[in-house]
């Protein structure tokens, strides 16, 4: 996703806020499927481990942002984080599920590996309010960095809100 067509959504969404960056992400594991066969997993990319982590901080289940939704959009501003659904022909944010304020919000992070050369960043945003949502990004992709990948850059704007778990 352009950064143009973030920085468009959050100046309709939130006059006065000044864009920073933003993270495209994803819930869940791949799904391959060929003809005549049915669709399966190609692996669990850390999705469980992810899981794992989330209830060790031992978070209301209830508070958790878009439960069933897949794809997401992270848009951070001079004062928050948004939260966004994403689709269309071009890609773009579209429904806001949650913004709060850059004050409280602690995100939790950590790198893990795959098959095939696939690395992901793995992340739990955890809001002021106890809102929350886990969610991975690819940063290696069959060993290589996508030129869009700006899980490096995400992490940098976070500044002290972000910890890496080890």
């Amino acid at each position: 996703m352009k950064p143009e067509r973030v920085r468009e959504w959050v100046a309709s969404e939130f006059p006065g806020d000044t864009f920073e960056t933003h993270l495209n992400a994803s819930l869940n594991s791949p799904q391959y499927s060929a003809p005549g066969s049915h669709t399966i997993s190609s692996g669990d990319f850390g999705d469980s481990g992810r899981a794992a982590f989330i209830e060790s901080l031992e978070l209301d289940p209830d508070k958790q942002v878009g439960f069933m939704v897949t794809h997401t959009v992270y848009a951070l501003t001079d004062r928050r984080l948004c939260i966004a659904t994403t689709g269309g022909l071009r890609p773009r944010p579209k429904e806001l599920l949650h913004a709060g304020p850059r004050e409280g919000l602690t995100v939790h992070w950590y790198d893990g590996r795959a098959e095939a050369g696939n690395q992901f960043r793995h992340f739990v945003f955890v809001f002021a309010d106890g809102a929350w949502r886990g969610d991975r990004t690819g940063i290696k992709i069959l060993g290589r960095t996508p030129k869009a990948n700006l899980a490096h850059r995400f992490i940098e704007a976070l500044g002290p809100a972000a910890f890496e778990v080890r």
